[in-house]
């Protein structure tokens, strides 16, 4: 009886004594390498994980933390990092587009819509105020609500201008109705399926399409050292040329529909001047 008195009082020692002693030695967090010490210990155990709290860290990880408990929201910027700013705005959507610059570049960017978040972390932009992001909101594809159309320039230089287009359009899903991004054909490569060429003089070249001939004093317009998206009449169209100098001032002009869950070619024609709706985002 005494040996069972004696184990029953020594367990109960060591179950009162563990956690005394695990309180007053505080649970070592290290960041970077670097100790992290609190007073208590910053580590609570959870469910068997440890947390630590971001703002007992964030001077390490040089992080600002901050909270707005008025719109019960919480910030967290890494001050060591570019900060995003606004790049794009239109009112008609009530669309905001962020995204941060790093080396002359456009990325990480960020679309608030209508009281939504979407990220888009692989689209690039150049950063030059010139070359900014433009916005339309159009019924695009007829379906009796808007779309938008984000046009980025992805390259640019001497006579040189290369755009790309995302249109987000809203679909339903599982979880609700979300602007969803949608697939557009390459530009290039429907003019390389759809376009021939044959140089007929010094100076002229004949270009076909469909059963469709124009004869033109164009300068290497096929090189598509202009490819320029846009929204012209509710449908997204883009027009493809040559550089500037020499001049080229013919081109081909892609309208796109929505067909099959993509926009595909609608109409290709050859233009004998740059439309001067371009360039004019609302």
């Amino acid at each position: 009886m005494k040996v069972k008195w004696f184990l029953s009082v020594f367990v109960a020692l060591v179950i009162t004594i563990v956690p005394v002693a695990s309180a007053i030695t505080p649970f070592k967090v290290f960041v970077n390498g670097q100790p992290v010490f609190g007073t208590p210990s910053i580590v609570q155990f959870i469910g068997g994980l440890p947390f630590v709290s971001i703002e007992s860290i964030s001077s390490e990880l040089k992080l600002d933390v901050e909270y707005d408990m008025k719109n019960k929201t919480l910030h967290i910027s890494n001050i060591a990092e570019p900060q995003s700013e606004v790049v794009a705005t239109l009112k008609k959507a009530k669309a905001t587009l962020y995204a941060t610059k790093r080396e002359g570049d456009l990325e990480k960017f960020r679309l608030e819509m209508d009281g939504g978040i979407r990220w888009f972390p692989y689209w690039r932009s150049t950063a030059a105020p010139a070359f900014g992001p433009r916005l339309f909101f159009e019924d695009i594809n007829e379906d009796g609500k808007e779309e938008l159309v984000i046009v980025l320039t992805t390259d640019h230089g001497t006579g040189i201008m290369i755009t790309e287009a995302h249109v987000l359009q809203k679909t339903m899903t599982n979880i609700g109705e979300i602007f969803e991004e949608k697939l557009i054909d390459n530009p290039v490569a429907i003019i390389n399926k759809n376009v021939k060429t044959k140089k007929v003089s010094n100076d002229q070249v004949e270009i076909t399409i469909g059963k469709k001939k124009t004869n033109d004093t164009t300068h290497d317009y096929l090189k598509h050292e202009q490819i320029d998206f846009s929204v012209y009449k509710n449908e997204l169209v883009v027009f493809i040329s040559g550089h500037i100098s020499p001049p080229t001032e013919g081109g081909i002009l892609i309208t796109y529909q929505f067909k099959d869950n993509m926009y595909q070619t609608k109409n290709i024609e050859y233009l004998k001047k740059r439309p001067d709706f371009f360039n004019s985002a609302e």
